[in-house]
């Protein structure tokens, strides 16, 4: 079985992020913290998505921010504005 690893090119504050939240078993990391330049800090809740590469077959673990509606859980597959999906979405289709 394959070893799940951090997903290529993530940018580095999601890898700090993701490396945070597997040290500590995810009871640090799962609400993410950021200061918004002209928006002070915001808090959201985080998970770590693990996914089986579609053409390599390995496992990669997404940092991915989430809310809730009702008894539902909603996570958006944005690729930051990009016009195709991200690596993750096509992964679990």
């Amino acid at each position: 079985m394959t070893e799940a690893k951090l997903a290529p090119n993530m940018p580095e504050w999601m890898v700090k992020h993701t490396n945070l939240y597997l040290a500590s078993g995810g009871k640090e990391g799962h609400m993410y913290k950021v200061d918004v330049p002209g928006r002070g800090e915001i808090t959201a809740p985080a998970l770590l998505l693990t996914t089986t590469g579609r053409k390599s077959g390995d496992k990669f673990i997404f940092p991915l921010f989430y809310g809730t509606d009702k008894d539902s859980y909603i996570i958006v597959a944005s690729k930051g504005g990009a016009p195709e999906h991200p690596g993750w979405y096509r992964n679990i289709l």
